[in-house]
């Protein structure tokens, strides 16, 4: 059994080796070079204040328990009962897409951005406010799409 896993290991490490003295790479540069990405795409989840109706199906769904119910201390003082809006903590969202397909007033959509880093773990917690200024992300870089070659497998090439 233990001879099995060695072979396994060692036609592992062979073709890591082969692939790192061959050809181009098929890896992109960066973020000098930014894929496109497919329609469809689940990027970070987008808030629209306006449209939502606080139902708090969005957080009663959620598998990862991302989102959360705050209380607006505002809008409770002004409609004298408590009111809770959503929040995202993007440390623990798995993408799934639950909350945006539950929504019954599409205020939560999928953004096209997918590479956030943060300095600290807090900065992970989108509170409701935070959470409808939406995704603050600029790409700066050349776009390539995949394209599939024969011979090499994944390539990139600008997008115009």
């Amino acid at each position: 059994m233990s001879i099995d896993r060695t072979v396994r290991h060692v036609k592992a490490i062979i073709t890591g080796t082969k692939y790192l003295f061959s050809g181009p790479r098929m890896t992109i540069m960066y973020p000098e070079d930014i894929e496109e990405l497919p329609e469809g795409y689940r990027g970070m989840i987008e808030y629209d204040w306006n449209s939502c109706i606080k139902c708090s199906l969005c957080a009663m769904i959620c598998p990862a328990d991302a989102i959360k119910m705050y209380v607006s201390k505002e809008e409770s003082e002004k409609e004298k009962k408590i009111v809770k809006r959503p929040g995202i903590n993007y440390a623990r969202c798995i993408f799934c897409g639950f909350c945006v397909d539950i929504c019954p007033t599409n205020s939560l959509t999928f953004s096209k951005v997918h590479d956030m880093a943060y300095y600290t773990y807090e900065e992970h917690f989108y509170p409701p406010d935070k959470f409808a200024e939406g995704i603050k992300h600029v790409h700066k870089g050349r776009r390539v799409r995949v394209i599939l070659d024969e011979k090499r497998g994944i390539k990139y090439e600008p997008v115009d």
